[in-house]
C-alpha cells in the first residue's frame, strides 16, 4: 500500500464564472481546466446563477451544476449545503467561511499590507475572513514563497499551511496575435496594471512619458467599489483599457520592454507572460517580483523613476541585452506551468 487514496467526489467553487477577467479569475480557470485534463478524479463544477461555464468543462467530463442563487448567497450559504462531506476546491478569493473540507486560495497579503488601495470595509472583510479560514480550511493554498511567507506573518500561521501553486503563462503561446484597433507609435514601452495604489504606475509612466518615450497602458480600468480613487493617467500614456488576449498577446510581441513598477505582488503574472512571448522586461525589485523573474529581467527602484530610466537606456543603447533577455526570460518562464502546478494540488488531494 503506497498510502494514496482517491478523494472522493471533489466540488469546485465556480464563483469566478461571475466576475470580470482579471488575474485571480486566469488562475482559477487554467488551475481547474489542467486539474481537470489530469484525470482521475470525480470533479464537480458549481455555476452561479446567471453565469455560465467554460465550453471545455463539460469536454473534459467534469459534471456540472446550476446553482439557483449566485454571489455572496452563493458561496457563503449553498455550496457549504451542497457540498456537505466533501471537498470544495476556491481558486478565487474567498470562500464559505464555514466549510472547514476545503482547498482556499489565498493570493496575496495586499489588503493587509497597503489597505490605503482599498475601501475600509473590503480590508476588514478579508481580514476576518482570512484570520478565520486561514486556521479552519483543510489546506491553504498561494501563488509564491514569497506569498506563503508574507501571508503567515500576516496571518500569524505556520508556512507550511500553504501549498505552493504558482501562476504560469504558457496558455498565452498558443494564442494568436491581433493587432489592437489603435494608433500606436513605431516604438512603445508597455506597462500592463490597474490604478490600484500599490501597482504604483503614476509617477515612473510620468517619468518614461517626460523622457520622451511613448508608453501604453492596460488594464487601469479599475471598479470604484473596491479601489480608492487614483489619477488619471492619459495625460502620459495612450490608454486604451482592457483588451483581448490576442491583442495584448500582439502589444507584449511588438514593444520595446514590458515596464512593470509594481511595490507589491503576491506573484506577478504580467511579467512572465512578457517573458514567455519574448518580451524584454523591466520590473520592480519588490515583493515577489525577483523570485517569478530571476535573471531575466532588469530591475529598478519603484521608488526611484531616475533607476528606471536608466534601464531604459541600456536596453535602448547596450548592444545585444535586448536579445539577452529574451532568451533569459525564455528560460525563466520555463520554470512555470499550470500543468505543474495543478498537478501538486492532485497530489495533495490524493494523499490527504
Amino acid at each position: 500500500m503506497t498510502g494514496r487514496v482517491r478523494p472522493g467526489q471533489v466540488h469546485i467553487n465556480g464563483k469566478w464564472l461571475e466576475q470580470n477577467l482579471s488575474g485571480t479569475q486566469r488562475y482559477a480557470t487554467e488551475m481547474v481546466r489542467k486539474i481537470a485534463e489530469t484525470g482521475g478524479l470525480d470533479l464537480v463544477l458549481h455555476v452561479p446563477k446567471g453565469a455560465q461555464p467554460p465550453e471545455w468543462a463539460a469536454a473534459s467530463g467534469m459534471k456540472i451544476r446550476y446553482a439557483p442563487v449566485h454571489g455572496f448567497v452563493f458561496e457563503q450559504l449553498y455550496l457549504p449545503v451542497v457540498t456537505i462531506g466533501r471537498t470544495l476546491l476556491n481558486f478565487a478569493g474567498p470562500a464559505p467561511l464555514v466549510k472547514r473540507r476545503q482547498y482556499v486560495t489565498m493570493h496575496d497579503a495586499t489588503p493587509f499590507r497597503y489597505p490605503q488601495t482599498y475601501r475600509r470595509t473590503y480590508v476588514w472583510f478579508y481580514f476576518v475572513l482570512y484570520f478565520v479560514l486561514g486556521r479552519t480550511a483543510q489546506q491553504l493554498i498561494t501563488v509564491s514563497n514569497f506569498s506563503a511567507r508574507d501571508l503567515a506573518d500576516v496571518l500569524r500561521l505556520r508556512r507550511d499551511r500553504f501549498l505552493v501553486a504558482e501562476c504560469a503563462a504558457d496558455a498565452l503561446v498558443n494564442v494568436s496575435p491581433s493587432p489592437p484597433d489603435l494608433s500606436l507609435p513605431d516604438r512603445y514601452y508597455l506597462v500592463v496594471g490597474t490604478q490600484a495604489r500599490h501597482k504604483n504606475l503614476g509617477a515612473p509612466i510620468q517619468s518614461v512619458a517626460e523622457s520622451g518615450r511613448d508608453v501604453v497602458v492596460v488594464g487601469v480600468a479599475a471598479g470604484g467599489r473596491v479601489y480608492s480613487q487614483t489619477s488619471s493617467l492619459e495625460r502620459h500614456a495612450i490608454v486604451p483599457g482592457r483588451l483581448s488576449d490576442a491583442e495584448l498577446v500582439w502589444l507584449y510581441r511588438n514593444a520595446q520592454a514590458l515596464i512593470f513598477p509594481s511595490k507589491y505582488e503576491g506573484f506577478g503574472l504580467p511579467p512572465l507572460e512578457a517573458q514567455v512571448l519574448g518580451c524584454p522586461v523591466v520590473c520592480s525589485r519588490a515583493a515577489s517580483l525577483p523570485e517569478v523573474c530571476g535573471d531575466g529581467a532588469l530591475f529598478f527602484d519603484p521608488d526611484d523613476p531616475e533607476s528606471l530610466l536608466a534601464e531604459l537606456e541600456a536596453i535602448e543603447t547596450k548592444p545585444g541585452l535586448v536579445e539577452s533577455l529574451r532568451r533569459r526570460g525564455t528560460v525563466n518562464a520555463g520554470r512555470f506551468s499550470w500543468q505543474t502546478s495543478a498537478s501538486r494540488i492532485v497530489t495533495n488531494l490524493r494523499d490527504g
